[in-house]
């Protein structure tokens, strides 16, 4: 298979002259082969009859220096055979191709001519003609030493033009091997255009054009896939915005009514105060998502103690898990790693924080450190209320909630373990998560050792 697509055009091209110049050859052998043997024939039948005539009237002295000059002067080679065989030879050829047999029919009043090369080029002629005197009846036999120009220059022109018309009209024909892709490329451009990304087209050859048409089959479905997901981003992101928006401003009318008291108040004023952070988280992660997501965000990995970083997490968030009653064990000996260390407490505290909403009161969360094949792995284990193998597969999807109704009352916005995953990856890591219904989750972040 040629996979370039310069050796293809070429290869192309010399097939197409070569066609061109096989076939031209039998064309214009077929154009040129009598028209030229019958005018070499007549001009120099003209000629044997002028000779003809002069040596019947010359003495027999005068004969040969005759033909000499005849012979030098008409740029052909003689020969004169009476009964008893060759009588003068004059010209630079040895040699004629005219039997024996061939010179008696000649003496006898016929007219031979032989050609000894498959084109018809004049010099490849030798012509036979009977030549009488009072006396005697003889045979000439002329070979003509050059060609006609004016014969060459037409034959030779016909041939070429014969030859690029066959060669150019197959290089067209050729050539829609290279012109096809680009038409169904084309095409693929316009349907694009249009917002259609349902892209097939044929990607046979290895070429550069094969490449090409492969590589924007795989953009158009790439574009497919991003318009999609722009598509449920905005409608998640409208959703989870409005929400809050109608919690609130459902609230608020209930508090422009005469008649709460004070405990009604607070609680719609504590209502609309959870709704109005949740909003508040809510744009703060998607802003932090798409900074992360962005090829400018200022990444500055240094020497991070991992077992403090993870210890200071814990404390952190000791309000949270102490209200539940949570145990929490930790195995966090010392580690170092390079990374940045800002965005991997951003990832713990998603993750910890995670266990801690979804684990009931008295349950038990642990975090291990270990090391092993050049990783290192941060797994947190929790005794929550786990993820069914249908959510798995999509808990890192932005604005994905495995338990809506359980996010919603714990203030989940569904783009915690996305940031996770983006984070994680910034520092060439992966997250897994094993986990079962009622069972707990375990998740476990893999990050390159030092």
């Amino acid at each position: 298979m040629i996979k370039s697509i310069n050796l293809k055009i070429l290869l192309i091209f010399i097939v197409a002259l070569a066609v061109g110049f096989s076939i031209s050859v039998p064309i214009t052998v077929y154009l040129f082969k009598n028209p030229i043997a019958q005018s070499i024939r007549n001009e120099y039948a003209m000629r044997s009859g002028l000779i003809a005539d002069v040596y019947s009237r010359l003495a027999p002295a005068e004969r040969g220096p005759y033909l000499k000059q005849l012979s030098e002067t008409q740029k052909v080679s003689l020969w004169i055979y009476d009964r008893n065989g060759l009588r003068y030879a004059y010209g630079r050829a040895s040699k004629h191709n005219l039997t024996d047999d061939d010179i008696r029919l000649v003496q006898d009043g016929a007219e031979v001519v032989k050609r000894m090369s498959v084109l018809p080029l004049p010099t490849s002629m030798n012509l036979g003609f009977p030549l009488r005197t009072a006396d005697e009846q003889l045979a000439i036999v002329i070979h003509p030493e050059s060609s006609e120009t004016g014969l060459v220059l037409t034959m030779t022109g016909a041939f070429i033009l014969i030859a690029l018309a066959i060669g150019s009209f197959k290089f067209v024909l050729f050539t829609r091997i290279v012109v096809k892709p680009l038409r169904a490329l084309t095409a693929a451009t316009r349907k694009v255009a249009k917002g259609d990304y349902n892209i097939v087209l044929q990607t046979k050859s290895k070429d550069e054009l094969g490449v090409l048409s492969e590589q924007f089959q795989q953009m158009a479905h790439e574009i497919s896939q991003v318009e999609r997901m722009r598509q449920e981003f905005v409608s998640n992101v409208s959703h989870e915005i409005q929400t809050p928006l109608a919690s609130i401003s459902g609230f608020v009318s209930i508090l422009q009514k005469d008649g709460l008291n004070e405990a009604e108040q607070l609680r719609c004023l504590n209502i609309i105060r959870q709704e109005s952070m949740r909003l508040s988280r809510l744009s703060e992660n998607m802003l932090r998502l798409a900074t992360i997501d962005s090829n400018h965000y200022p990444f500055h990995p240094t020497l991070v103690r991992l077992d403090r970083q993870l210890r200071r997490i814990v404390v952190a968030a000791e309000p949270q898990w102490a209200a539940k009653r949570l145990n929490i064990r930790l195995e966090l000996p010392t580690t170092s790693i390079h990374a940045d260390e800002d965005l991997l407490s951003q990832v713990w505290l998603n993750i910890f924080g995670n266990s801690i909403k979804f684990t009931p009161e008295g349950g038990e969360i642990s975090i291990e450190l270990r090391q092993e094949n050049g990783e290192i792995g941060v797994v947190f284990r929790d005794t929550g209320i786990g993820i069914a193998e249908e959510d798995r597969k999509r808990v890192f999807e932005r604005f994905y909630m495995a338990d809506k109704s359980h996010n919603r009352e714990a203030g989940g916005s569904g783009l915690g373990l996305a940031i996770v995953k983006r984070v994680v990856e910034l520092h060439s890591g992966s997250v897994a998560i094993d986990s079962d219904l009622g069972k707990g989750t375990a998740v476990t972040v893999f990050l390159p050792a030092v």
